[in-house]
């Protein structure tokens, strides 16, 4: 996937982070006593991946075969979700091994959120809070996928391989650039909040994603979160009357500041996802 990110005050930058194929899954919690029966991870991997991609084909078709069927599709999308939602049911009955346990525990903010924007979904008409809520589900289901692959490398004690793994990073990555392209110099203040509080978000999720397997990714991706969050939070104190003190150097400075750590984050995924 091609980002192009991080425009305000003119700064602009183009980096290329390498498209990885999703992999799909479910929710939930750990710690569960020893009486109970083991979480049957295999087969919430394995159901997971299709109701990933049952959700996905209604909300981002792009061809004329699945234009066709949006009835259908939208009616798998549901199936789909109450399945999500079963397993975070499943998984808080049984027990989770050790193993599994953090990454289970990531299954639960990622299913939520997600389970969350597609309900919210159908009940909004304002044009921002639909693109926030489509923007959720883009990224908590790459979250999630992210998510089930971990959870299969638990099940089979098989080494995480980084290029599989960051599916969930590129997903909020994207989430990330169309919010940034929000923000133009025309947008109106509702639209310049809308894109921030989705940041703010976003933003958030990395700090989440910052599980894989290289230590060194995973600094970078919280350090570039936190810059994120400083810039948006300023932002939208500012939109709001609030931040008179937050002057145009110090944005300018944060804008520059996300620019160097998008370039060393985004070379360093390219590098590991070779």
């Amino acid at each position: 996937m091609s980002f192009r990110i991080l425009k305000r005050y003119g700064l602009l930058l183009t980096i290329g982070l390498m498209a990885v194929a999703l992999v799909a899954v479910p929710v939930t919690e750990s710690g569960a006593a020893q009486s109970k029966p083991v979480l049957p991870t295999k087969a919430i991997v394995t159901g997971s991946n299709k109701d990933l991609g049952a959700i996905r084909t209604f909300f981002f078709c792009q061809t004329a075969a699945c234009k066709k069927t949006k009835t259908a599709d939208k009616a798998a999308a549901d199936a789909a979700l109450s399945d999500i939602e079963a397993d975070i049911k499943l998984m808080k009955a049984d027990a989770v091994p050790p193993s599994q346990q953090a990454i289970v525990a990531k299954y639960q903010i990622d299913a939520k959120a997600l389970i969350s924007a597609y309900t919210a979904y159908p009940k909004h008409t304002d044009a921002d809070d639909v693109a926030n809520n489509v923007g959720i589900i883009y990224y908590q289901t790459s979250n999630l996928g992210s998510d089930d692959y971990l959870l299969g490398c638990a099940q089979t004690k098989t080494a995480v391989v980084f290029k599989e793994w960051s599916v969930g990073v590129v997903g909020v990555a994207y989430a990330m650039q169309v919010d940034t392209q929000a923000e133009t110099t025309t947008a109106p203040a509702p639209t310049i909040l809308s894109a921030n509080k989705s940041l703010l978000a976003e933003a958030a999720s990395l700090k989440n994603d910052a599980n894989g397997p290289n230590a060194k990714f995973n600094k970078m991706l919280i350090q570039f979160a936190n810059t994120q969050t400083t810039d948006s939070h300023d932002t939208i104190l500012v939109v709001e009357g609030k931040g008179k003190s937050v002057t145009k150097t110090e944005f300018t400075n944060l804008a520059k500041k996300l620019t160097s750590e998008f370039k060393a984050l985004s070379a360093l995924q390219n590098k590991l996802a070779a």
